[in-house]
């Protein structure tokens, strides 16, 4: 690995140090319990935010476009369901309205973002169809809107970390790097959309060339380890599950760096990015999962 690239995933891997760590579903007590949904939930919103966005960007594109008001109408539920559960709690989900003021703070703040977010892409959309002059704006506030959401998460699991039981620094990492790498697979799609789409083409091409590397970097870092950062697959299970996400990679993986370096965008390329990009998503949210029930039970 070039000295670049690893300054490239140890910036990631020190961001998601900041952010906070996906969380374990061993038994706890029930206040670590709601502890842990709500950086859970919390850490879903990330990925939300981007897939709206690049579902508004694909319709506009119009390639295998029949699932996408789907895709996007049930990513808006489940934000808005889930940053009201936040606040106000859900017994369904298992909270209990938010308390702690700074929470409360950055969860209006990610509130107002929303509102601005939301209300781009609803006035934008007309009869399943987003018109390209409307993606730069809606891309633009859905990117505030993850910043918001990354402090939100940041701020959520520093002040119920006592509540969690102890782990190693390294799994911790490890675990929440597992859980970004859902909201890259989104990121990098709508980047490539926006591309095709023709907005904002340079500035997209280096963002999408950033995300694809820091996914590839990310995931040969978890199967096979970097001293002091991340964990190598601590089961087989688990390794085997990072080779199908490698596999299901590759494809998209190439589509990507296509169009970051320039080339030429065609059907095949865009199928295989709205199509296949899917099946990693799918993959990775299994993985996350597995690293949860290898965590060790507090004693």
């Amino acid at each position: 690995m070039g000295r670049h690239l690893a300054t490239s995933l140890a910036t990631a891997i020190i961001a998601v140090a900041q952010l906070g760590f996906v969380t374990p579903s061993f038994a706890q007590s029930d206040e670590a319990l709601e502890a842990a949904r709500r950086v859970n939930i919390s850490g879903r919103q990330r990925m939300l935010s981007q897939r709206i966005s690049k579902a508004a960007c694909f319709l506009n594109v119009g390639v295998s476009t029949d699932g996408l008001p789907n895709q996007m109408g049930d990513a808006v539920a489940l934000f808005e369901g889930s940053l009201t559960a936040l606040t106000r709690g859900d017994e369904s989900m298992g909270l209990g309205p938010e308390q702690n003021v700074d929470i409360l703070l950055a969860l209006q703040q990610v509130t107002k973002d929303w509102n601005a977010f939301s209300q781009n892409f609803r006035m934008a959309m007309t009869n399943g169809f987003v018109p390209r002059p409307a993606l730069s704006g809606i891309d633009e506030s859905g990117l505030q809107l993850l910043a918001s959401m990354n402090r939100t998460v940041n701020k959520t699991a520093s002040t119920y970390g006592d509540a969690l039981p102890d782990m190693p620094l390294i799994l911790s990492l490890t675990i929440d790097l597992a859980g970004r790498q859902r909201m890259f697979t989104q990121k990098a799609a709508k980047e490539f959309c926006l591309i095709d789409a023709g907005v904002e083409v340079a500035e997209n091409r280096e963002r999408l060339a950033k995300t694809t590397q820091l996914f590839t970097l990310t995931l040969g870092a978890l199967q096979s380890g970097m001293p002091g950062m991340v964990m190598a697959a601590p089961n087989d299970e688990i390794r085997a599950q990072l080779a199908l996400v490698a596999e299901a990679w590759a494809g998209p993986k190439a589509a990507l760096e296509h169009a970051a370096n320039g080339g030429e965008i065609n059907d095949t390329q865009r199928i295989a990015i709205v199509n296949a990009m899917e099946p990693v998503l799918v993959l990775m949210n299994e993985a996350v999962g597995m690293y949860e029930e290898a965590i060790p039970a507090p004693e």
